[in-house]
């Protein structure tokens, strides 16, 4: 089982920055984030001073921010992101794609799939450099048959290292039946297929790391222990997440028990030894900063030694457990249990428009209905 990179997300200005008092290895900022801030403030090596990295070995990462984009509506083109892509200067580049929704029908994902595929040829062409450097990554997503093996050829052919995209919805569970179990399949069978480095776009969560490296995957990112933070919420490894802010807990795990009080005392001074300041619990309750700097911590610690996964959820521990079953089987095995899983989630989104169409004609019509009646 080789290592795994751990690259933090992060917004261009936010604090903190562990990566300024942590072994981090890489820090990764959107293309979105750069358009809003001003690409001429962040040209050249800008972006590497104002993250504080301009004198280190820390890999700076630029994602297209094709998910910010479109989920504002906004398709930014790949002319504007080979822009950015030409005039800041980072380690490696994300290909701009387009991620299948979990309700999306099959041949819309594959449509998705294929103007993916159209802009990293397209971006290839314009960025030949970093094409030859191995600089630019192609953004794979979930498919099976030609869907796949078009991504396959097109990719293997130019990059030595590839992402995964698109999958954090599944992980979330809102494509259906077997939605993580969809996501862990096709990182397995990309596992088979691709004989480059696989990074995980956005699944470097406490829960999945884990998963990630005994899958084999090379590196994964995550924003978790800045959004973690901001809701009040440590991690904790075998424990989980606890609210410790005082807040009132609206959702997901509740505040610390008695009896793990010990585990997240130990935690608090092993982070404090290595951070060389003191964090308090008291500080950690209120603190934003050092909650972000404690969750950073810890999910550096799984990076470089969960091999297991210890976590409280049964669920996961169940897909983990799976993984070893899974390595066992053939690519054509896994894309054949993958298809299978396709198939039920069609099923779901063709009976979902079908709820929904019935929905909407009965809303019309009831209007309708109001509407006349209000003028009699």
């Amino acid at each position: 089982m080789g290592g795994f990179k751990l690259i933090l997300g992060t917004p261009i200005q936010a604090v903190p920055r562990p990566w300024l008092h942590l072994p981090i290895e890489g820090v990764m900022v959107n293309a979105y984030e750069i358009l809003n801030y001003g690409l001429s403030k962040v040209r050249g090596r800008g972006l590497r001073k104002l993250l504080g990295l301009d004198k280190t070995d820390i890999e700076l990462w630029i994602d297209s921010g094709g998910y910010q984009f479109l989920s504002r509506g906004v398709n930014p083109g790949v002319d504007k992101i080979a822009k950015v892509y030409r005039e800041v200067d980072a380690d490696f580049y994300i290909g701009l794609d387009f991620p299948p929704g979990p309700r999306d029908d099959s041949r819309t994902r594959a449509m998705k799939i294929a103007k993916t595929v159209s802009s990293f040829m397209s971006l290839k062409n314009m960025l030949r450099g970093l094409v030859e450097e191995g600089r630019l990554i192609p953004v794979f997503h979930m498919a099976v048959g030609e869907s796949l093996r078009l991504q396959l050829r097109i990719y293997e052919s130019h990059s030595i290292t590839a992402a995964v995209g698109g999958l954090i919805p599944h992980i979330m569970q809102l494509s259906g039946k077997g939605s993580r179990l969809k996501a862990v399949i096709f990182l397995m069978l990309l596992r088979k297929l691709w004989r480059g480095k696989l990074h995980a776009l956005g699944l470097a969560s406490a829960a999945m790391i884990p998963l990630l490296k005994a899958i084999g995957i090379d590196s994964g990112d995550t924003q978790t222990w800045r959004h973690k933070a901001a809701y009040g919420k440590i991690i904790i490894p075998s424990m989980g997440e606890r609210h410790i802010s005082g807040r009132r807990v609206r959702f997901g795990p509740a505040v610390l028990k008695p009896n793990e009080l010990p585990v997240f005392e130990h935690y608090v001074k092993k982070v404090s030894s290595i951070l060389g300041t003191e964090i308090s619990p008291m500080l950690l309750s209120q603190n934003f900063e050092a909650r972000a700097l404690f969750n950073a911590y810890v999910l550096l610690e799984m990076a470089n030694n969960g091999a297991v996964y210890r976590g409280p959820s049964k669920a996961f521990l169940k897909l983990f457990e799976r993984i070893e079953q899974f390595k066992k089987m053939s690519a054509s095995e896994l894309e054949s249990e993958l298809a299978k899983l396709l198939a039920l989630q069609e099923e779901l989104v063709n009976e979902y428009r079908t709820v929904k169409t019935v929905s909407d004609v009965s809303t019309g019509v009831l209007s309708a209905e109001i509407e006349a009646r209000s003028q009699t």
